[in-house]
């Protein structure tokens, strides 16, 4: 098996899927709203119903899914930087 060919594969396969990753990165951020809301935590104007039930909103599944593809971007790197040292060690 032509395992230098094998590991270049393996670094298209990761470039794509990072690309892919930060593209639904960058989607899911532009439909979030902003932060000008939770300004009311001085105040404990944040109490009211909807700070208390925040995470049944749309909001917050749009943070949720920001951690997920933040953290699956993070392992798609280190898999990408591990198959590039490997292929390095090959030449």
């Amino acid at each position: 098996m032509d395992w230098y060919l094998f590991y270049n594969v393996l670094s298209i396969i990761f470039m794509v899927i990072m690309v892919l990753l930060s593209l639904a990165m960058i989607i899911i951020v532009m439909l979030q709203e902003g932060n000008t809301t939770n300004l009311g935590a001085i105040t404990g104007a944040a109490e009211s119903f909807f700070g208390k039930n925040k995470a049944k909103t749309l909001d917050s599944r749009f943070k949720k899914w920001t951690m997920i593809i933040a953290g699956s971007i993070l392992v798609t790197s280190i898999l990408f930087f591990v198959v590039y040292l490997l292929r390095a060690k090959l030449d």
